[in-house]
């Protein structure tokens, strides 16, 4: 599957749930939060965080991350790992978000690219794909 299309099956199904879980560790134990945004910039996935909260620590200090979304009757899991965004058009861009705006602060977001190692979808009734 080309990565275009990847982005768009995966931003489809996150906004169908509404919203997705995000993992990440520290000191060798998972931390799991739900987050709203996520949007493909410039070809890319972006998350936006902020720069003044345990996350971006986490992500900077170990990048490897894992999302899970979910509906009523499916659910997709993603791998893989997050790389800091330096480019501030893609800041700028996420910063138009009303959800991002609402949230953060020019001084305070940050933005991370996801790199996908694996995507996979699953549905109750038994399907069951791997997207990548």
């Amino acid at each position: 599957m080309e990565k275009k299309e990847l982005n768009q099956k995966i931003l489809k199904f996150i906004s169908e749930a509404g919203f997705f879980f995000f993992a990440t560790t520290e000191d060798g134990m998972p931390r799991v939060r739900p987050l709203a945004y996520i949007e493909e910039i410039k070809d890319e996935l972006i998350i936006a965080i902020s720069t003044t909260k345990a996350m971006a620590r986490q992500i900077d200090a170990k990048p490897d991350f894992e999302i899970c979304a979910s509906t009523p009757e499916t659910w997709l899991r993603i791998k893989g790992t997050a790389q800091s965004v330096t480019d501030k058009d893609v800041i700028a861009k996420a910063m138009e978000c009303p959800v991002v705006k609402a949230t953060y602060t020019e001084e305070t977001v940050g933005a991370r690219y996801l790199v996908l190692d694996s995507v996979e979808y699953f549905s109750l009734t038994g399907e069951y794909s791997r997207w990548k």
